[in-house]
């Protein structure tokens, strides 16, 4: 191999290294965790009912200036996962057969850092710190539209490590690799919290 080619395939090994190992392709969390009480609700079935993940309505679209569509999509990407209802789509608005129509309340949490000392070594100082996701929901019953509606709401906070150490990290007991939201422990904190709401979810949609 000529001392050319050397160099080369040198220098895309360093970008690739800067880029996967500093930039946030090698990262790994905390995973949330339950009480004994906690996995026994997780147990539970699913809510019998349908549900239709619907972007804002006009008034609700007026008095934000956030995207709509993002918002439904971010939704859609937590409950969908959650196995918490029975049937759960997203569209551009509630289905009539859906039972239930779910929107976002709007909340963003997510903490974005800039890991200074991982781009400058190359990821071989990690960046640590407490990474942080909520997520958001009001149910409403759509037979049954002047029911007031009822809010779901899920939030995580735990320690997060990017750089080349979050490979090891993310192998520990309690720890996994990629983004807290694509964490199956996420989704069931949602299911959880839906499965509290239970009573309140059931009177929305009685005869």
């Amino acid at each position: 191999m000529s001392a050319r080619r050397k160099i080369v395939y040198a220098a895309g090994a360093l970008v690739l290294a800067v880029i996967f190992g500093a930039a946030g392709g090698c990262a790994a969390h905390r995973r949330p965790s339950f009480t004994a009480e906690e996995r026994q609700l997780l147990r539970q079935p699913p809510l019998p009912y349908s549900v239709t993940i619907a972007e804002w309505d006009a008034a609700t679209r007026a008095k934000t200036s956030q995207n709509p569509e993002v918002y439904a999509r971010r939704l859609a990407d937590a409950v969908i996962p959650s196995r918490a209802f029975r049937e759960v789509r997203r569209e551009t608005s509630p289905e009539v057969h859906a039972e239930l129509a779910a929107t976002s309340t709007g909340v963003y949490c997510n903490t974005a850092i800039i890991p200074v000392l991982s781009i400058f070594s190359v990821g071989i100082i990690p960046t640590v710190w407490q990474e942080e996701d909520c997520e958001g929901m009001f149910l409403r019953s759509t037979n049954h539209p002047d029911r007031p509606a009822v809010r779901i709401d899920v939030r995580f906070k735990g320690t997060a490590m990017m750089g080349w150490a979050s490979l090891f990290a993310g192998a520990l007991p309690g720890w996994s690799w990629g983004d807290i939201r694509a964490d199956s422990a996420y989704h069931e904190m949602l299911r959880l919290e839906v499965t509290r709401h239970r009573a309140e979810i059931e009177r929305l949609v009685a005869p």
